[in-house]
């Protein structure tokens, strides 16, 4: 500060003597600007104007000086305005209103100046990148990597370019491209925190964890303390198999910014895969703290964080048959996102094991109007009405899940168990087999299915459907040991030894 404050004095000691020095002024204005004073710096450029009013470089100074004090971007707009009506070729000006627009969010108005800056010097590379930026943000990347492609064109060591057109790339799913565009970007600055990053991402999203791991070690080493990307580590190595590695990882990223709320969600998930099902209830309830109702209510991204924890800790609150406290956080879950599928049917869930079938139905039918696994709504309406012993409505259900989703071979066994439970067993080994059919290795269709021909006397295919059973699982000899189904085939010889009496 000391040498600008040095240079400030000797510009004035200048002006002293010559007040209208223009030169003096714009360094005084430049000054002013880069240390921060913004409100001096206008002044300064506003006395130039003064002195000259058609001085175009002195409006486009002003225009970039008002742009950093957001409610005075409009006034920024039009000095932009007045330094190119007095020099209509003034390119830079075009540049800095596309800028300007970018602020005021107005992409479409800013891809119209970058565009007219282009149409004057269709060789400036900043006017190319700016536009790519800007039709990334309108969700044009086609767009976005052609303007990026013209600005590399002109500029190949444009490290702006090349991660910009990675973002695009990546944004269009061509990941493989965007890992090529990344890599550019580290060969022009190898220090580049941001490029590094994205790297990881890239590798993330082709599947390559262990590569992304590195890539954000090398992120960590040029910027230790951030918490994002620690995050993104930690999500790596869960999917490597390493949960407790990365909850190491989450633990470290909440050291250093314990009130982000998305690394505590990715350690409840963590949890949750672990079986902690009380240690993931605290992590969501973080998270439920630190985004706040009204946070929740207004910023779409906050919302969708909170209502993911609230869903979550409602699973873990299931899994620690604690019904009640589920429903409520389903429910406060469901106050954020109506309209999701899963919740409601987690809600079913917790209210049939209450034994609220009434309630449990509703929520069911709530989940089948929406976007979803609709099936799995009928699904589970099936095990509801078996429970209140409406068989008929059940099988209704388990059939309005095959029709919803044909090869949905989980319905079809259902059905097949409830008509064994009827006494329909030949119906039922219809069912079992339209299971098989989808799904040859399912190893508990096998099991009911000899099950079925038991009920029925048909030794020879009881054996030959609970052999397939046993090979698919050897834990099918100890159930097949205790079932009453099977009993009648205790003393046959086949039978002891397929069971390993």
């Amino acid at each position: 500060a000391g040498k600008y404050d040095e240079a400030i004095r000797a510009v004035n000691k200048a002006l002293e003597i010559k007040p209208d020095d223009l030169m003096a002024l714009y360094n005084k204005g430049n000054v002013q600007d880069h240390i921060g004073d913004i409100d001096g710096a206008i002044e300064t450029y506003d006395r130039i104007l003064k002195i000259r009013p058609d001085e175009h470089e002195a409006w486009n100074n002003k225009g970039l000086a008002l742009v950093k004090i957001p409610e005075r971007r409009t006034e920024a707009l039009a000095a932009y305005d007045k330094a190119i009506a007095i020099q209509p070729k003034y390119y830079e000006a075009w540049i800095n209103k596309g800028n300007c627009y970018v602020r005021l969010r107005k992409y479409t108005e800013a891809v119209e100046a970058y565009d007219k800056a282009i149409e004057i010097k269709p060789t400036e590379h900043a006017a190319w990148a700016d536009k790519g930026f800007t039709l990334a943000d309108l969700g044009n990347y086609e767009g976005a990597v052609h303007a990026f492609n013209k600005a590399i064109e002109l500029k190949p060591d444009s490290y702006a370019a090349w991660n910009g057109k990675g973002l695009a790339l990546d944004a269009l799913g061509r990941y493989d491209e965007a890992l090529t565009a990344y890599e550019k970007t580290i060969n022009i600055q190898p220090d580049s925190y941001g490029a590094w990053t994205n790297k990881g991402l890239a590798l993330s999203r082709l599947g390559k964890y262990a590569e992304a791991v590195t890539a954000y070690d090398r992120a960590l080493k040029i910027q230790p303390d951030s918490y994002e990307t620690m995050t993104n580590k930690g999500c790596e190595l869960f999917k490597l198999g390493k949960p407790e590695e990365s909850i190491k990882v989450f633990d470290a990223a909440i050291k250093l910014r314990p009130d982000y709320p998305q690394v505590w969600n990715k350690k409840g998930f963590t949890l949750l895969s672990l079986g902690k099902y009380a240690d993931a209830v605290q992590a969501f309830d973080k998270v439920c703290q630190i985004v706040s109702d009204e946070e929740a209510a207004t910023i779409p991204r906050q919302a969708k964080i909170k209502n993911e924890a609230l869903a979550e800790k409602g699973y873990a609150l299931v899994q620690l048959q604690n019904y009640e406290e589920a429903i409520k956080t389903f429910d406060e879950a469901l106050n954020i996102k109506p309209d999701s599928f899963d919740v409601w049917i987690y809600k079913g869930l917790a209210l049939k094991q209450l034994k609220k079938y009434s309630e449990a139905l509703q929520a069911f039918d709530k989940a089948a109007t929406l976007s979803g696994n609709v099936h799995e709504a009928w699904n589970y309406k099936g095990y509801v009405f078996e429970e209140m012993g409406k068989r008929q409505e059940a099988l209704e259900s388990y059939t309005r899940a095959v029709q919803v989703k044909p090869d949905f071979f989980v319905a079809y066994n259902n059905k097949g168990l409830l008509l064994d439970t009827m006494g329909n067993h030949r119906e039922a080994i219809e069912e079992y087999d339209r299971a098989l059919k989808i799904k040859p290795d399912f190893d508990a269709a096998w099991f009911n299915k000899a099950c079925a021909y038991a009920l029925l006397s048909d030794e020879e295919n009881t054996l030959v459907s609970l052999r397939k059973a046993v090979e698919l699982n050897p834990q099918y000899k100890d159930l097949a040991r205790k079932n009453p189904d099977l009993l009648t085939l205790s003393k046959n010889s086949e039978f002891k030894k397929l069971v390993g009496e």
